[in-house]
């Protein structure tokens, strides 16, 4: 009975631990200002690495703003 006691404890003792560190992990994951920080290290490193993608993707963007604005400017509607 005592040796079954100690299963039980030992069980809710190794759950209890488990919780803990998901709960953790989650807090990790929400933590917006964490993450943003992440995130901006990530984008710093792989612009200093190869900036050509970012910048042929920043002309393409420039490109479709321009577009946009002068079919609205000069468009038929």
């Amino acid at each position: 009975m005592a040796n079954e006691r100690q299963k039980i404890a030992a069980d809710i003792e190794a759950r209890r631990k488990q919780f803990q560190k998901s709960v953790a992990e989650l807090e990790n994951k929400l933590d917006l200002s964490r993450q943003r920080k992440i995130v901006s290290e990530r984008v710093a490193g792989s612009f200093q690495a190869n900036p050509v993608p970012w910048l042929v993707g920043a002309g393409i963007l420039g490109v479709i703003v321009v577009s946009s604005i002068a079919w609205a400017v000069f468009g038929d509607d």
